[in-house]
């Protein structure tokens, strides 16, 4: 390889491991500062919240659940109980095919036979 296609692929890889750098960098924001955008009057106001909710859970837990509805009388009493049913399967169906195969090779092991 010739100094100067050696030079130019450093070059090449050179670059691109700095564009790399830089789109990491700009991905992640450690170029800028981190921005202190949040006033202590919206972080009370979600903390207020915040607080009224976890109050809502434990009273939630505290008390009991609502009562269930009464079960509906069975009916099952006057209705007969259902017929017990068997499955049973048929016989199964068995297909004979008769091909000449068969009989073709018993014919020539006779015809050796005559000798």
């Amino acid at each position: 390889m010739n100094k100067i296609h050696a030079t130019v692929v450093a070059l090449i890889l050179g670059a691109s491991g700095a564009l790399g750098v830089a789109a990491a960098t700009h991905t992640t924001a450690l170029r800028t500062p981190a921005a202190g955008g949040v006033s202590d009057s919206a972080i009370a106001a979600r903390t207020k919240q915040l607080d009224k909710v976890q109050r809502q859970i434990a009273r939630a837990g505290r008390d009991k659940p609502p009562a269930l509805p009464a079960v509906p009388a069975s009916r099952s009493s006057s209705q007969p109980p259902p017929a017990h049913v068997v499955y049973r399967r048929p016989p199964p169906i068995v297909l004979v095919s008769n091909s000449g195969h068969h009989e073709s090779d018993d014919e020539n092991e006779h015809e050796g036979d005559d000798d």
